[in-house]
């Protein structure tokens, strides 16, 4: 005779009830576990339904503690897939608690509006299609953003055999458009030093004066053509302005987390550090800089608030749009990445693309040229001369007759 057949993983059997006191009841059924054990699972209340609806609530608590994704199916609301992802990304000890907050906030944004009310079925080729062209109607990063989340949450679905195959590999694909990296001119070079030194200097400005830390803000990028969490985050014991070639160590990167605020952490982008040699004009900055920590830590940022603490790179950003409306270069569309792509274009022009990599921190040229360095159209003079030994002979002389 054969047995009572297997219950599916996340689901139980018949409720039964029994009055075990009285008006006292205990509701009990078996249960499939999320590791695939059948267990017995009980409750107890007042009344023989208040007890089954007890058991049925703590089967349901059960499930969602044990596996999150473990009573989901394809006909599941796609919000409840997408929390069981965002459990999912929590644990994932490769990446950093930035990604995944970008990311969770990239869910909410992008994805959820659109995709909330559809069950994991319903999101379908079709659905994504129309929805990656309106956001590519938008803009691309919207588009590329929205793809990316939602192929991680469906793959997550693949994974947990919710579903057979990621819908989102199916569609179009986004075609990237073409963006020429721009350096900055000498002009727009010493516009922006003017603004800075300019910047909320007049009679009549209401608050506290600028501390001029923006200006030197601004020089410390041209001079190292490092990102502006970078900059942010030197330190004290990462400049050296003693040696005969002064230094700058890159080591780490300000970072804005949800459940500590502004922090440094204690490594970059890449997750590798690197010791750049300065110009004058950034040392110089540098030392004005140290005369103003002197006493302080060797691990005190060089960079700060009032307060002492971490500079936000968004309120940098902030000022720095300010200075640049005062001299007219608002709609210019320049941003404090534009001093990293000048000091890339210059350095693989004047040198090579390898340095340029390295002072940047790229792990391959092709990142660099790609963008950051600004296309130079300009031809080795030196091809004219070779190219001259393809013109005509000359002709012989004659002999002058007399």
């Amino acid at each position: 005779m054969a047995g009572r057949p297997r219950l599916p993983i996340g689901t139980f059997g018949e409720i039964t009830t029994r009055e075990v006191a009285p008006r006292r009841f205990r509701a009990s059924a078996r249960l499939r576990d999320w590791d695939g054990r059948t267990r017995q699972v009980s409750a107890t209340s007042e009344s023989a339904s208040a007890a089954r609806s007890a058991l049925k609530a703590r089967i349901a608590e059960r499930m969602r503690a044990g596996d999150t994704s473990g009573a989901l199916t394809a006909d599941s609301p796609f919000a409840d897939l997408a929390d069981a992802w965002l459990e999912d990304l929590r644990m994932d000890s490769d990446r950093s608690d930035g990604t995944k907050e970008v990311y969770e906030r990239e869910l909410r944004s992008l994805v959820q509006p659109t995709f909330q009310h559809f069950t994991v079925r319903e999101v379908t080729v079709g659905r994504i299609e129309r929805f990656l062209k309106e956001q590519r109607s938008r803009s691309y990063a919207r588009a590329k953003h929205s793809r990316t989340i939602l192929s991680m949450v469906l793959g997550f679905a693949v994974r947990r055999e919710i579903i057979a195959r990621n819908p989102v590999k199916e569609t179009s694909r986004l075609k990237k458009p073409k963006q020429v990296p721009k350096a900055l001119t000498p002009e727009q070079i010493e516009l922006i030093r003017r603004a800075a030194a300019e910047w909320r200097t007049g009679p009549g400005v209401l608050g506290p004066r600028p501390d001029g830390q923006v200006r030197d803000i601004i020089e410390f990028m041209l001079g190292t053509a490092t990102r502006i969490g970078e900059a942010l985050a030197i330190r004290k014991c990462d400049v050296d302005v003693t040696s005969e070639i002064p230094t700058v160590t890159i080591a780490g990167t300000i970072v804005v987390r949800r459940d500590r605020g502004v922090v440094r952490q204690g490594w970059t982008k890449t997750g590798e550090s690197r010791r750049v040699a300065i110009p004058a004009f950034v040392a110089e900055v540098l030392r004005r800089r140290l005369v103003l920590l002197a006493g302080l830590p060797e691990d005190h940022l060089v960079f700060f608030t009032r307060n002492g603490t971490p500079l936000t790179p968004n309120n940098v950003r902030r000022t720095f749009r300010e200075m640049l409306a005062s001299v007219g270069l608002d709609e210019a569309e320049i941003s404090p990445h534009a001093f990293r792509r000048t000091g890339a274009t210059l350095l693989a022009n004047r040198l090579d693309i390898e340095t340029a990599a390295e002072v940047l921190g790229h792990s391959t040229p092709a990142t660099t040229r790609d963008h950051y360095v600004e296309p130079s159209h300009a031809v080795d003079a030196v091809s004219a001369l070779v190219l001259q030994r393809l013109g005509p002979l000359e002709a012989p002389r004659r002999p002058r007759l007399h």
